[in-house]
């Protein structure tokens, strides 16, 4: 994924921008630096069509041993929503 070089970079961000980032930390248990350089990767460059479609055949059959629906998933994860606003810092 990555090189075994990589460069340090200091980058300046808003109050706002930080605390999104840490949102997405506390989210995703991914470091500030992992979300950035995939924030970058997203952004910045270009997968090939060949990568798109290997990308959507190593998902196929991922709900093939789930007995409960996408709703029913998307309904457990999501929770209450009091419960989800001081998560998100939306308090």
């Amino acid at each position: 994924m990555y090189s075994d070089i990589m460069q340090r970079t200091q980058v300046y961000l808003s109050e706002e921008d930080v605390e999104a980032l840490d949102r997405a930390v506390a989210q995703t248990g991914a470091s500030r630096s992992e979300l950035i350089r995939r924030a970058i990767r997203r952004q910045y460059t270009t997968q090939s069509a060949e990568e798109r479609i290997e990308s959507l055949e190593r998902s196929f059959g991922a709900w093939r041993d789930r007995d409960d629906s996408g709703a029913e998933y998307v309904d457990a994860i999501r929770g209450d929503l009091n419960d989800r606003l001081p998560r998100l810092g939306l308090e």
